[in-house]
C-alpha cells in the first residue's frame, strides 16, 4: 500500500509498511495510541500496480483507473464474525448494503449518510427488500438480479452509485463526466441512474450491433440532455480500452471523468451485498456452504462473491460461467489468459475476451505485488497472453470453478427450466443454469444460479428456445415508442473524445 506525505513544497507517496514506521518514529509528538487509531481507523486502497496514490473509498467514488493504469483493491478484507453475519441475516437488504460499505469506508465513509441514497436508490426498484431467492428443487436455488430499474443486476450496485456520487459532488460543488464502456446492461443501468443530475453527465459506449434492441433503447431513448449515448464500430474491448485511455487523457482533468463500471471499486463492493445476503439466509435453512454459478465476462461480479467469501460469508465454490467467449473458462482450465476474437452470440453482455477486472484477482495471486502484476498486463497488452504458474493456478481454482455454455446448450437450458419449473430465463442465466446442472454431482450444499437480467430484454433468444416470446413490462414496451438518440463513431479515443467535446465542452 502507498499512502501520501505532504512536505512544505512536494508531495511523496511512501509504501504502507513504511508509513507505519514513518508515524511511530516521525510522528512529530502523536501518541501512539492516538497513531494505532488512525492506522485503525484508515481504510485505504492500492494500485494494481503499486505506482499510485492510495485512496479513500469516498475518493473511488469519482476514480476509474489509478494514474498507473491499475486498479484499485484493498490490502485486506475486513472480517465478519459468525454472530456478525447471523445477525446480517435478520437485517434488511438496504442496511446489509450500507454496512458492508460502511465496513470498507472506514471512519471517512461512516461520517457520512451514505446509507439514505441506498434507500433511496432501492425505492425505485420493484422489490425493494432485496433480490428474491427461490427454492427450485434439491441443491439448486435462484437469486433474481433482475428487478431494478433496467431490468438487470447492474442495478443494484449502479443506482446506490450514482447517488452516491451525486451527494459527493453536491457538497464539494463540482461537476463530473461518467464514462461507462457496456456490453449492453451496465450502460443502460448507468444511462438510467444518471438521466436528469445536475451535477453529472454520462457518456455510454456501446459495440455498434453487439447489444439487444432492448439494451440500446435504454440506452439511446432517455431523452436526457446530460446523457450522450456513442455506438462504437467494434467490439465491447474496443469501448473499455477506449475508456480506459480517456482516464489517461489531457482532456480527463478538464471534465473530471470518472468510472461506473465494475473498475471502480466501489460498484463491486456494492455488489459483495447480495453475496452476503443470500448465503447468510440460505445458509441459516440448510447448515451448508453455499455455491454460486454466476454468469460473467468482465470478472466484476464473480469478483464481488470472492469478496464476500473473503468477509467470511458461508460461501463454498464460485463457478464462472461463460458463452462462446470462453476467456475465463480458458484461463481456469490452462492457466492462460489468451485474447481472441469476440464471437457474437444470444447472451451479448459476455461477449468479452478481455475481462479487466481479473487484475485484481492476478494481483492476489502474485501476492499483492504491483511490479509482478504489471508485466503481466504488460504483456497481454503487447503479446495477447500471460500464464500463470501452477500454484498460482492451483489457488485460483480452489476458490472458482467455470464452465462454457454454447448456444444449442444455452436454448436446450432455457427449455429445460421452463418445463421444470415455470419458469423463462434468459440467456446468460441459462450458462448457470447450464453449470449447476452439470456440476451438482461435484459440490456439496445448495447452489444458487444469479439470474442476472430479465428475459424480455432478450426476446429473441427467448422465442428461438421456447417459440412463445416473453411477457414485457410496461416500461420496456414504452421504449419503442421513443425516438433514439446516439451517435456512431470508429473506434477511437480521438473519435470518442470529438464528441464529448460537441456535447458537453465549453461553448
Amino acid at each position: 500500500m502507498i499512502l501520501p506525505i505532504s512536505g512544505a513544497a512536494d508531495c511523496v507517496f511512501i509504501p504502507h509498511f513504511h508509513y507505519i514506521r514513518f508515524l511511530f518514529t516521525c510522528g512529530e509528538g502523536l501518541a501512539k495510541s492516538t497513531i494505532l487509531e488512525i492506522l485503525e481507523n484508515a481504510m485505504l486502497y492500492s494500485s494494481t500496480r503499486g505506482n499510485a496514490p492510495a485512496r479513500s473509498l469516498r475518493e473511488l467514488l469519482n476514480r476509474g483507473t489509478a494514474e498507473d493504469g491499475g486498479l484499485y483493491a484493498p490490502e485486506a478484507w475486513p472480517e465478519l464474525t459468525a454472530s456478525e453475519l447471523s445477525a446480517m441475516g435478520e437485517q434488511a437488504y438496504d442496511q446489509i448494503a450500507s454496512d458492508v460499505l460502511a465496513l470498507f469506508g472506514g471512519d471517512d465513509w461512516q461520517q457520512s449518510d451514505f446509507s439514505a441514497g441506498i434507500r433511496k436508490a432501492l425505492a425505485g426498484f420493484e422489490r425493494s427488500d432485496g433480490p428474491p431467492l427461490h427454492h427450485l428443487e434439491d441443491q439448486l436455488w435462484s437469486m433474481e438480479l433482475f428487478h431494478g430499474p433496467t431490468f438487470a443486476f447492474k442495478d443494484y450496485a449502479l443506482a446506490p452509485l450514482a447517488e452516491a456520487i451525486d451527494r459527493e459532488l453536491t457538497i464539494s460543488g463540482k461537476r463530473a463526466t461518467v464514462l461507462c464502456a457496456t456490453s449492453g446492461d451496465t450502460g443502460a443501468a448507468t444511462a438510467n441512474a444518471f438521466a436528469g443530475r445536475s451535477q453529472a453527465n454520462a457518456v455510454i459506449l456501446f459495440p455498434e450491433g453487439r447489444v439487444s434492441d432492448v439494451q440500446r433503447r435504454q440506452m439511446t431513448c432517455l431523452g436526457a440532455s446530460n446523457v450522450q449515448a456513442i455506438s462504437v464500430r467494434g467490439d465491447f474491448d474496443d469501448c473499455q480500452s477506449i475508456v480506459k485511455s480517456l482516464y489517461q487523457s489531457e482532456a480527463a482533468k478538464e471534465y473530471s471523468y470518472t468510472a461506473v463500471n465494475s473498475i471502480n471499486l466501489a460498484r463491486i463492493l456494492l455488489q459483495t451485498s447480495y453475496y452476503i445476503y443470500a448465503s447468510v439466509k440460505i445458509h441459516a435453512e440448510c447448515g451448508q456452504s453455499v455455491n454460486f454459478a454466476v454468469p460473467s465476462g468482465n470478472f466484476g461480479n464473480i469478483f464481488a462473491g470472492y469478496i464476500a467469501k473473503q468477509m467470511g460469508a458461508p460461501i463454498g465454490k464460485l463457478i464462472v460461467t461463460s458463452n462462446e467467449n470462453d476467456v475465463l473458462p480458458r484461463l481456469f482450465e490452462t492457466g492462460m489468459m489468451s485474447k481472441a476474437e469476440t464471437i457474437p452470440t444470444i447472451s451479448p453482455s459476455m461477449d468479452i475476451q478481455v475481462s479487466s477486472n481479473f487484475e485484481r484477482m492476478l494481483w492476489i495471486l502474485k501476492g499483492r505485488d504491483g511490479t509482478a502484476t504489471r508485466d503481466m498486463q504488460k504483456q497481454l497488452a503487447e503479446r495477447s497472453f500471460y500464464e500463470l504458474s501452477q500454484s498460482e493456478h492451483s489457488k485460483l481454482t480452489k476458490d472458482f470453478g467455470a464452465m462454457k455454455c454454447g448456444k444449442g446448450d444455452a436454448l436446450d437450458t432455457m427449455r429445460q427450466i421452463h418445463e421444470q419449473f415455470g419458469k423463462i430465463i434468459c440467456p446468460h442465466s441459462a450458462t448457470g443454469y447450464f453449470a449447476a446442472d452439470q456440476l451438482k454431482a461435484t459440490l456439496d450444499g445448495p447452489i444458487v444460479v444469479t439470474e442476472t437480467a430479465h428475459p424480455a430484454k432478450f426476446p429473441t433468444a427467448v422465442e428461438e428456445a421456447l417459440g412463445m416470446l416473453p411477457d414485457t413490462p410496461a416500461r420496456l414496451e414504452d421504449l419503442f415508442a421513443c425516438e433514439e438518440e446516439f451517435v456512431t463513431v470508429s473506434p477511437t479515443v480521438e473519435a470518442v473524445q470529438s464528441v464529448i467535446d460537441g456535447k458537453f465542452g465549453t461553448p
